[in-house]
């Protein structure tokens, strides 16, 4: 039986740095993914508040534009006035974009460097 005791020391020994580095990957592979999980909930979290951003402007532009639309008394008055939301849509649909484009470009870039850590 002293020989099966020493066989099974040896395994037993054998299998624990095994395991000990299984452990340590798994360990790595955990964290790493809690780290992106947290980057794209901040990723999304700042979609959000673009969003929100973006809904106030335009509620605002409305309701700026109603008023102004009231007010007017000619048609060239309400011809600059519809000039003038316009050109301000213009301006909120580029800086939309903006934003649309430098978040999505974060988005890919943390999938691409998750790809490239062996994900």
């Amino acid at each position: 039986m002293p020989l099966d005791d020493d066989v099974k020391s040896k395994r037993s020994e054998q299998k624990q740095p095994l395991a000990a580095g299984l452990a340590r990957s798994s360990q790595k592979h955990v964290e790493d993914m809690i780290s992106l999980q947290r980057e794209f909930s901040s990723y999304l979290q700042d979609l959000n508040k673009n969003w929100f951003t973006h809904m106030q402007s335009e509620a605002a532009l409305a309701s700026e534009f109603t008023s102004k639309l009231s007010e007017t008394h000619s048609i060239p008055e309400t011809a600059n006035i519809c000039q003038e939301w316009a050109n301000r849509r213009m301006e909120l649909f580029a800086e939309d974009g903006k934003r649309f484009f430098t978040n999505t470009q974060k988005i890919v870039e943390t999938g691409v460097r998750t790809l490239a850590s062996g994900w």
